[in-house]
This record gives structure tokens, C-alpha cells and sequence, in this order.
């Protein structure tokens, strides 16, 4: 970051139209308990992925020219089993650098786009459980699905990344001063 590399973060997320309740209660003198499902109807993944053609076009672009030449595209993975080939297949290039986290590092996390994805499938529930054509079930769900994530995935901006990026660095300077932290702040 200090010689002002393009620093890319990139993970993955899944996500269905699933809701589980949080709170709950049980019969008199009953014990409360709850048991989920593993899933409910098909995923809807959200990753990214670019192509060495597009890599290049990008890099020879004026902008590109302008605000990045000479520096490098760092590329920050975290440690899932969906990048496990990740350095096996990208293919090498001139100022690309494939960084991966160290495991369950909280540096790239979808949660926040969850939440509010869950949020608006929640607001959406009449139009998930109405009667729909035979056949028709899944793909309308999906339809649900996506336009959950488009309108949703602007949380997901400049602000959140910078928000999350203190808080790692007051996380570090605290470890590197032997000082209690708290969790969840």
C-alpha cells in the first residue's frame, strides 16, 4: 500500500432465499430447541473473475496509463478451499502479486452484504412463497435472488473497506502493544 499498488480484495460468497428465525420460545416446561435444514434450494454464488484478455485491455487503457503504471495489482485471497488452485492457474504477468490471508482471517467478508441481502429476502417473503407455475419455482427464486444482490451489493463500497481496514490496524497496534482487546467493536 505505500507504493501505491491497486490492492484488490476478492472472496466469494452463497447465499438462498433460506430464512431462519433468531428468537423463538417453547411450551411450558418444554425444553427449547431448534433444528435447521443444511440448505434450502439452490445457491446463488457471488464471486468475481477475470480473464488474461481483459487483464491486458485493462492495462493498456489511458487510465490505466494514468493512475497506475509502474505500480502493481495486488491481488488479496483469503485461505478457502474455493482458491485453492488459485496460483496453480493464474497465469504470471508483470506487477501481479497473489496475496493470500492467513486462515479465517476476517479481512474479506461478505457478512454485511448478507445481512442486508437477508434483509430485503425477508421484506420479499410474499412474493417468495406465493403460487407460482409448476416449473416455474426455482427460476423465479433465482430471479429474487439476483436482484437481492444488485440492489444490495453498493453496501459493499469504499467506505466499509476503509471502516474495516482501521479496525485491523487499531487490532494490530493493540497485539503489538500486549493490549487487551475487546470483541465484536
Amino acid at each position: 500500500m505505500g507504493a501505491g499498488d491497486f490492492i484488490v480484495y476478492y472472496d466469494e460468497t452463497n447465499f438462498n432465499v433460506y430464512c431462519k428465525r433468531t428468537q423463538g420460545r417453547a411450551a411450558k416446561e418444554k425444553r427449547a430447541t431448534v433444528i435447521h435444514p443444511p440448505s434450502k434450494g439452490a445457491n446463488l454464488q457471488i464471486q468475481c473473475a477475470v480473464s488474461t484478455e481483459i487483464y491486458e485491455k485493462v492495462k493498456s487503457c489511458p487510465t490505466f496509463d494514468e493512475h497506475f503504471r509502474g505500480k502493481k495489482v495486488v491481488i488479496v485471497l483469503d485461505n478457502s478451499p474455493a482458491h485453492s488452485q488459485t496460483e496453480e492457474r493464474v497465469t504470471e504477468h508483470d506487477g501481479l502479486v497473489l496475496i493470500r490471508l492467513a486462515p479465517y482471517s476476517p479481512m474479506c467478508c461478505f457478512s454485511v452484504l448478507e445481512v442486508k441481502i437477508k434483509g430485503d429476502l425477508a421484506l420479499s417473503r410474499e412474493e417468495l412463497v406465493a403460487a407460482h407455475p409448476r416449473g416455474q419455482l426455482t427460476a423465479l427464486r433465482m430471479e429474487i435472488l439476483e436482484r437481492a444482490a444488485k440492489l444490495n451489493i453498493n453496501y459493499m463500497g469504499l467506505r466499509l473497506v476503509n471502516k474495516m481496514a482501521l479496525h485491523c490496524q487499531h487490532a494490530v497496534a493493540a497485539a503489538k502493544r500486549i493490549k487487551d482487546m475487546q470483541y465484536g467493536t
